[in-house]
């Protein structure tokens, strides 16, 4: 008799769920050690990947959309040195929309044409907001590293943005320049389009419910153009006599509003949006501009070598750091692109998912597709943009805060 035990046959059910285990085994293997982390379903460009980047290169708004696209080009450096994304090498294809929606929207239907399923852009609010419905429409993924205009978060599906919303910048200026006097006067002078209007709205509305002794005298609306009508400014400067003046014009229009008001011997306390914090001001209003406050996204640079590596590669020091928003901006969509695939709806699922600490700080997304709010303080001086220490900032803030108890109002 042998000792050997025949084993018994196996069932249609048992072969299937062996069969079925080693399957799972192997996918979690390939989940484990996989090199990206996760298994995408969707097609997966074998040569390139193309991210569409559409930013003035020409006009008005020329010198930020430069700043952003070294921003891109340092970060798409760094990507493909690293492998690329999922072994392939990323490309950017820059489509100049010299801030004019009427060429962004005919080059936002190329790219849909082109297959391309995210465009970082746009720079301003008013051409972001013009293409905003129309990534909606085609289903593209719309990011934008600068756009702060507080009707870009009425588009939660296709739309988003590394920058935060007017409406925390705007009540973060009015906490500022009402933490410098108990009572002042304060002179508003703000762009009629998304972006001017939604600053404006956020800085009135603060101030109105919080600072009750800050008076704003006077509020006037420009066109959105490269010049204005200074006549009719300073006239009003002269007769409302602010202690304070808060300008949210374009870069050309500081420049002039403040040669005007130089001329005519008028001193006020100046500060301006982040329009306002670039390299023209200070070089053509020159020592006049001295002392300037303005405001901005946060630009505390986190890694002290981007500098280093951003002036080796351009061969000149940063002025400015929009670029870091640029930089992050195409990180992020890269990460985007690796975990979730190079589909706008994957895209969409990973920017979601997304929790990444870069230059500008922790970069999250609302369900509105907002990055949550951080604002920095800078002060001109020889010349420079300077941030201001934090502990002078916090003084602003805590004045502020004690006024707004002091009268029996809460800050928002």
């Amino acid at each position: 008799m042998s000792h050997h035990h025949e084993k018994p046959p196996k069932t249609k059910s048992a072969k299937y769920i062996t069969i079925g285990l080693i399957t799972l085994t192997v996918i979690m293997f390939i989940v484990a050690f996989h090199p990206f982390g996760t298994i995408i379903t969707t097609p997966f460009p074998k040569d390139e990947v193309i991210i569409a980047v559409s930013m003035p290169f020409e006009g008005e708004m020329a010198e930020f959309g430069i700043e952003y696209m070294r921003g891109i080009e340092l970060a798409v450096e760094d990507i493909n040195d690293e492998g690329g994304i999922r072994g392939v090498p990323v490309r950017v294809e820059y489509y100049n929309n010299k801030g004019n929606v009427t060429l962004a929207k005919a080059q936002f239907k190329a790219i849909k044409e082109s297959g391309v399923p995210v465009v970082i852009g746009a720079l301003t609010s008013t051409v972001t907001l013009a293409l905003a419905p129309y990534a909606e429409s085609y289903e593209i993924v719309l990011i934008s590293p600068s756009a702060t205009s507080a009707g870009l978060s009425a588009y939660g599906n296709y739309v988003y943005r590394t920058v935060s919303s007017d409406f925390y910048l705007g009540a973060g200026m009015a906490k500022i320049i009402g933490g410098r006097n108990e009572t002042q006067n304060v002179m508003m002078i703000s762009l009629d389009n998304s972006y001017g209007k939604s600053l404006k709205y956020a800085f009135m509305n603060e101030a109105n419910s919080s600072y009750p002794d800050m008076h704003i005298v006077s509020a006037i609306s420009v066109p959105d153009s490269n010049t204005v009508n200074t006549t009719e400014i300073i006239a009003e400067m002269k007769k409302t006599d602010p202690q304070s003046v808060l300008l949210i014009v374009n870069p050309s229009q500081c420049i002039e509003i403040m040669l005007a008001a130089e001329k005519e011997g008028l001193d006020p306390t100046w500060f301006g949006s982040d329009m306002v914090t670039n390299r023209q001001v200070p070089q053509e209003v020159g020592e006049y501009s001295e002392g300037l406050i303005g405001f901005s996204q946060a630009r505390r640079i986190s890694d002290p070598s981007y500098e280093e590596h951003y002036e080796e590669t351009f061969g000149e020091a940063m002025m400015t750091r929009d670029s870091i928003y640029g930089y992050d901006t195409m990180i992020v969509v890269s990460q985007a692109i690796e975990h979730s695939g190079y589909t706008a709806d994957g895209i969409r699922e990973g920017l979601d998912l997304i929790r990444h600490v870069g230059l500008t700080g922790t970069i999250v997304f609302d369900e509105k597709g907002d990055a949550y709010p951080s604002y920095d303080v800078m002060r001109l001086q020889n010349g420079k943009w300077v941030d201001l220490p934090w502990r002078e900032v916090l003084t602003f803030e805590k004045k502020a805060a004690a006024i707004s108890s002091a009268h029996g109002t809460s800050s928002h």
